[in-house]
């Protein structure tokens, strides 16, 4: 009758115990020494024994019948329940030159920089005339050995290092007229006007950077070939005009400019029609 009276005991225990648990959210279970495990108040009680960050333990004597013991250090008071212990309190390190509670500051350069705000536009760079020249001069190589990819390539950078220069979009378009790909190199002279308003005025020979006269001669045959197949291909004809007058034959150009602005004119047209177009005598 005894050993029932304080069996029973420490099973209400148990219970007052893991409500008060429940209750004040201070459930931490440190490391078992058995496969024992409690969930909850009483929860699901197995073999072995189970240790709680207060000190009371719960087992399973070897005849089966649950139990809870208390060590004889904890003291109860009259009415109360054991004290709840919380986890152990770490006293963080004391902070010294590049040290901190998480461990070392990290280095200056693997700090992210600051990111501009959604939605501000981003500042625009400042054109660099002098690497653009260089980038193009590089693209001319490629092109004269007819790379064309590398070529586009150092074009596209020199664009992106002077947005405001024709040069690298009227090499473009030189690109794209070898690839047979005319409304793209119509496009690409569009640009170059827009771009840098005037430019015509000053332009070089685009044979020059052909390997041979003779390729430049063979990519103008190219493209009359196929202005005989598609003879609407009115973007094909600008490129054909342009072409003539980038190579010095300014008559030959302003007569398909003038035939293209009878059926419909825009400003790059007109550029190139007055750049092409002799000035008239004056009279006397």
């Amino acid at each position: 009758m005894l050993a029932r009276s304080c069996l029973n005991g420490a099973l209400a225990l148990e219970l007052l115990m893991g409500t008060a648990i429940a209750q004040s959210h201070h459930h931490h279970p440190s490391s078992g020494t058995g496969p024992g495990a409690i969930a909850g108040g009483l929860g699901a009680v197995s073999g072995g024994s189970y240790s709680y960050t207060f000190p009371f333990y719960s087992s399973i004597s070897p005849s089966g019948i649950p139990f809870t013991y208390v060590p004889p250090l904890v003291v109860i008071a009259p009415g109360g329940l054991p004290p709840i212990m919380g986890p152990p309190v770490r006293t963080p390190p004391a902070l010294s030159s590049g040290q901190g509670v998480a461990g070392p500051l990290p280095s200056p350069e693997l700090v992210p920089r600051p990111v501009a705000p959604a939605g501000e536009p981003a500042k625009p760079r400042r054109p660099e005339p002098a690497r653009a020249t260089q980038l193009v001069t590089y693209g001319d190589r490629h092109f004269r050995t007819g790379n064309l990819r590398r070529a586009a390539e150092r074009y596209a950078q020199a664009l992106i290092a002077d947005p405001n220069s024709a040069v690298p979009r009227v090499r473009l378009a030189q690109v794209a007229v070898v690839r047979g790909q005319y409304s793209e190199a119509a496009d690409r002279f569009r640009e170059a006007s827009i771009a840098e308003p005037g430019w015509l005025i000053n332009a070089p020979d685009i044979q020059a950077i052909y390997g041979e006269p003779t390729d430049f001669t063979k990519l103008i045959g190219k493209l009359e070939t196929h202005l005989q197949a598609e003879p609407g291909d009115r973007d094909a004809w600008f490129v054909l005009g342009a072409q003539w007058f980038l190579s010095g034959k300014t008559r030959k150009a302003s007569d398909i400019f003038l035939r293209l602005s009878d059926r419909k004119t825009d400003a790059t047209l007109a550029a190139f029609l007055d750049a092409s177009t002799p000035p008239r005598p004056v009279p006397q």
